[in-house]
């Protein structure tokens, strides 16, 4: 994968990670909430349909046929019975530790109307919610105590005290007469109605009867099985926005961290990078380890890094790059300078000579015969040639450099066109057909150069040998000959323009711009020169394209 699409990867699971922890926080909080909902807040029975409980309200094991269990455990917290009827009224199961139905007759089961009853129709089978309310036996009880003896028994009175229970007395004006344990608040008449039957709604469980001599008498007691859900909703929504709020500023803490590594990951590199190429401006290209990127022993970077491994391999080649070109400006400076120092002595020196002679005809203390001013003019006539020559080679160069030569190529078949270097010293060989197409003046001085700079260096006696053949695509063109070689430092500056250790006293001729010269046309040819030399002598190849 391309570094673009590592990073853009990267950066999106980063964010997809983001993304699931922000989802997994608010499902949490929904959960905790739900919870906290359920475990404070009635399930009421009465608002179950028989489309919900159809599938699963019976347990049948064989023969066995039993209420499912999370519907005796509802029974049981709305403070009631669940019967299990088939369709001929048979009770098959019941929840509770009494039946208070068996023995009775169907029709004394259909006359039943308590507050609170409700049948559902399941699947061969009826279920029936009996509420069994908690003040009902003290009711009971209480009515028949104040009708025979016109008070309380120490029974019921301990009765009462265990659930914090008692029992008013209202006359007909509904003054409260009488309140026998505990004492709550008089009641307004209108709050014995019963306007629904909600046994985690009401706080207070009350009932009442009349008695004969039209007193009403009231039993009451707290509800055990109250559960509002206003108080556990207001309480839970505290802690919802508690958990709001602290789940946020856990975020927080998580999107600091999750900075904090995307810092290290993306950040710390890029700062790594950038002083990297500070170091380049700078011309500094040394390599540079940080111990928090790169590993200590190898100098890799660590595995998180990877992703800018392309990224620090490129420096890397551009710093070694940035360091070779200096190298080379360094070293074309030297030569630059050696080039122009050698072109100044070489200019300089016939210069002398011209100057000296030409004071010595000038001067009026001596007398010069013919013969004397004829030597001393040769002398004089040499120097400006060869002064001449240097320029015209320089001129050339320049031109060559910047193209302004053109070529004129013609068909050159070289079985009969080498043939005119054949001498004393030259032997010329042709393998096959070989026809060039090149500027056969150029490729004339090409090959004069070569062939008077290998016979100018080959001892008395030995042969320079020209050979020509086709290879592949190729056409090559050997110059070789038998001298004692060319040494390595002069080897790898051979083409350098200027370049010949030059001293213009020793008994060479040339303006030491030859092999420059010719490497410039055979490059304007689109040819290669290359050189091997070694103690058995040195080999020039040339290579053109063949059309």
């Amino acid at each position: 994968m391309k570094p673009a699409g590592k990073l853009t990867l990267r950066f999106v699971s980063y964010f997809i990670i983001f993304y699931l922890l922000i989802i997994s926080g608010f499902i949490i909080s929904l959960g905790f909430f739900a919870f906290f909902i359920n475990g404070h807040v009635g399930d009421n029975i009465h608002v179950m349909t028989s489309y919900e409980i159809k599938d699963d309200a019976v347990v049948e094991k064989g023969q066995s046929v039993n209420i499912a269990d999370y519907l005796v455990k509802r029974a049981k917290e709305n403070d009631g019975q669940l019967y299990l009827f088939n369709q001929s009224m048979d009770i098959v199961d019941y929840t509770g530790d009494t039946c208070e139905l068996c023995g009775m007759a169907d029709s004394e089961i259909m006359a039943l109307k308590r507050p609170g009853m409700q049948t559902w129709e399941i699947p061969k089978y009826y279920l029936l919610f009996l509420p069994t309310s908690p003040v009902q036996p003290l009711i009971k009880d209480a009515f028949q105590n104040w009708e025979d003896k016109g008070a309380i028994s120490l029974e019921l009175l301990q009765r009462l005290q265990d659930k914090n229970a008692s029992v008013e007395i209202y006359n007909e004006q509904w003054d409260r007469v009488e309140v026998i344990g505990e004492r709550y608040k008089k009641l307004d008449k209108p709050q014995l109605l019963e306007e629904k039957y909600d046994i985690f709604e009401h706080a207070e469980l009350k009932q009442s009867a009349a008695l004969e001599d039209g007193s009403t008498l009231v039993v009451r007691m707290p509800n055990p099985s109250y559960k509002p859900f206003e108080e556990p909703f207001n309480k839970a929504m505290v802690l919802f926005v508690s958990i709001f709020f602290g789940g946020h500023i856990i975020l927080l803490i998580g999107v600091i961290f999750l900075s904090i590594s995307i810092s290290r990951q993306f950040v710390r590199p890029l700062v790594y990078v950038l002083s990297r190429i500070e170091r380049l401006t700078q011309f500094d290209y040394s390599e540079v380890s940080d111990k928090s990127i790169h590993h200590q022993k190898t100098g890799k970077l660590k595995r998180k890094f990877k992703l800018f491994q392309p990224v620090d391999e490129s420096l890397n080649h551009l710093s070694e790059r940035l360091s070779s070109n200096e190298r080379q400006i360094k070293l074309a400076e030297q030569l630059r300078e050696e080039w122009i120092t050698g072109l100044s002595h070489d200019l300089k020196t016939p210069l002398s000579s011209i100057y000296g002679y030409s004071t010595m005809l000038a001067s009026e203390d001596y007398e010069w015969t013919k013969e004397e001013m004829r030597i001393f003019a040769n002398t004089m006539q040499e120097k400006a040639t060869y002064m001449d020559a240097l320029i015209q080679d320089l001129t050339y160069t320049y031109q060559l450099k910047n193209k302004a030569i053109q070529l004129e190529k013609v068909l050159l078949p070289l079985g009969t066109w080498l043939p005119q270097f054949v001498d004393e010293q030259v032997s010329v060989k042709v393998y096959g057909d070989v026809i060039l197409e090149a500027d056969e003046l150029l490729l004339k001085r090409i090959l004069d150069n070569l062939i008077t700079n290998a016979k100018k260096y080959t001892p008395t006696g030995t042969k320079v040998s020209v050979e020509a053949q086709n290879i592949g695509k190729e056409i090559m063109l050997t110059i070789a000959d038998q001298g004692p070689g060319i040494p390595q430092e002069e080897l790898d500056n051979l083409f350098e323009r200027y370049y010949r250790g030059t001293n213009t006293t020793d008994d060479t001729t040339g303006t030491g711009l030859g092999l420059a010269i010719t490497k410039q046309l055979i490059d304007l040819h689109d040819g290669t020169i290359s050189v091997q030399s070694g103690a058995e002598g040195t080999v020039f190849v040339l290579k053109f394209k063949r059309k």
